[in-house]
């Protein structure tokens, strides 16, 4: 007897809801649609009692207006983006006067992307370590923004990218001076040791690039139809973005040292708690997808910073490191806590410690953000090294000359080049060696120090002709060097 009871029941209260659904003030109306959309979660439902009310004819223009925005709302989570681009119109149209509304649908709007504000602060950094799918550390990227003044005298953000192979030494650097409001580039640099480097000027409708390749210099102009963001903004552009779920649009793109303009598809699939050594965080699953080209998975927190937590790109695998704060003109301090050694490096350079934890070597980079060179130290306490204590430092530097011999390309020693000394109490010795590497005349400056508990190697690897430029630098953070 129950279900002949019940169903009954059912069935009335369904029917009285629809027949006094008309009867309904409109406030009331939206607040149901609302409950059905987010709380019962049946989007068609909701559809048609937004529809019901925008057909009232007698409607206060704000909630009517309000319920048409949440009608392509609706629409947007069914994936019905026609449907959604033609109500977000109709609000635009025929609510003027809606001011927040209209900003609001303007951010939502398929392939429509407005720009929020900046969310981070002068000065940040974000530094990612770049690992294989099997795990294994392959370097480091960094990306820093700061607000400074062109040189002819205008506002911008200043973004700069750091990728740092550590495997092979390779260091790519790029830069964005970009318009604080509108975010337009106004110039940018590209320098990739195997595809040269690219410069570009930008103006409302050209693009000026400049580039001098390892074979031959070029010039081009390429003309832009539309507004375009630079590749290496990238990032800080998703981050003005009013990420949330289901959003989608197309970032127009310019790729300087292709002179390629792509329109790659944005959208934010999800809401994910991500672990990274820097910590746990809430973020914005983001999705890149231009067929045939590229699929890069990104993931920025859901909070007001917008950090890029992780990326997933072409096999490497990025996590958060570390998020700071540059201090202008302040030194970077390092200290080895294992091996009980120090060092300082200049404002604005990095210092990446790089591989394994093991409590008996330490190997870290000091990474220029001109790229002018490619700085490794190794320290190893000395029962980890073959070192012979009773003799002299250079006899063991002369020993391991022999193996950057079978390594590189015409490896020889500068014989006047050699020089013994003293580092705050711990005895040092240096040399210059030149080598060849992708036809390119290169040098190494190389030293070593020795203290009571550790055995530590600075090998420095530049451009011939940079050696007088970024020797001087090296020798400064010698200086600094401290050890047990």
């Amino acid at each position: 007897m129950k279900p002949r009871i019940i169903t009954p029941i059912l069935v009335t209260l369904v029917m009285a809801l629809t027949s006094t659904a008309i009867a309904q003030p409109a406030s009331e109306l939206l607040e149901k649609a609302i409950f059905t959309e987010e709380t019962i979660g049946d989007l068609d439902a909701a559809i048609g009692i937004y529809k019901q009310i925008l057909d009232d004819a007698q409607v206060n223009r704000n909630l009517a207006a309000r319920a048409q925005y949440l009608l392509a709302k609706c629409y947007l989570k069914k994936g019905m983006d026609t449907e959604a681009t033609e109500a977000f119109e109709k609000l635009i149209e025929n609510y003027p006067d809606q001011k927040e509304l209209i900003a609001e649908a303007r951010k939502h709007m398929p392939g429509q992307m407005v720009i929020g504000p900046v969310p981070w602060e002068d000065g940040e950094v974000m530094r990612m370590r770049m690992t294989l799918p099997t795990g294994m550390e392959i370097g480091m990227f960094t990306w820093t923004a700061d607000r400074i003044t062109t040189d002819d005298g205008a506002d911008a953000w200043h973004m700069q990218t750091n990728r740092y192979i550590a495997l092979n030494g390779t260091q790519v650097i790029s830069f964005v001076d970009a318009d604080p409001e509108t975010f337009r580039p106004l110039a940018s640099r590209f320098d990739h040791p195997l595809l040269g480097e690219t410069n570009a000027i930008y103006t409302p409708t050209q693009v000026l690039l400049s580039g001098t390749g390892r074979d031959e210099s070029t010039n081009n102009t390429v003309e832009l139809d539309e507004q375009k963001y630079d590749n290496e903004q990238a990032i800080y552009l998703i981050r003005r973005l009013p990420l949330e779920v289901g959003y989608k649009t197309t970032l127009p793109i310019f790729v300087t040292f292709t002179g390629k303009r792509l329109d790659i598809p944005l959208e934010v699939l999800e809401k994910q708690t991500v672990t990274v050594p820097a910590g746990e965080f809430e973020c914005f699953k983001v999705d890149l997808v231009l067929e045939k080209v590229m699929h890069q998975t990104l993931w920025f927190t859901a909070d007001e910073n917008r950090y890029l937590v992780k990326l997933t790109a072409e096999g490497i695998i990025g996590e958060l490191a570390s998020i700071t704060k540059t201090v202008q003109d302040q030194p970077v301090e390092y200290q080895d806590q294992r091996l009980g050694f120090s060092l300082s490096a200049p404002a604005g350079w990095y210092v990446y410690e790089f591989g394994e934890d093991r409590p008996d070597a330490t190997k870290i980079f000091l990474i220029d953000p001109d790229g002018a060179a490619v700085s490794i130290m190794n320290a190893a306490s000395l029962t980890l090294t073959e070192i012979d204590l009773d003799k002299p430092l250079r006899a063991y530097a002369q020993d391991n000359v022999s193996k950057s011999q079978q390594r590189r390309e015409g490896y020889t020693v500068r014989p006047d080049s050699w020089v013994e000394r003293s580092i705050n109490g711990q005895s040092a010795v240096s040399f210059l060696a030149d080598f060849t590497e992708r036809d390119q005349a290169m040098v190494e400056y190389r030293t070593y120090v020795l203290s009571d508990a550790t055995l530590s190697r600075l090998r420095v690897f530049c451009e011939s002709d940079r050696l007088d430029e970024i020797k001087p630098t090296i020798d400064q953070i010698l200086s600094t060097f401290k050890a047990k």
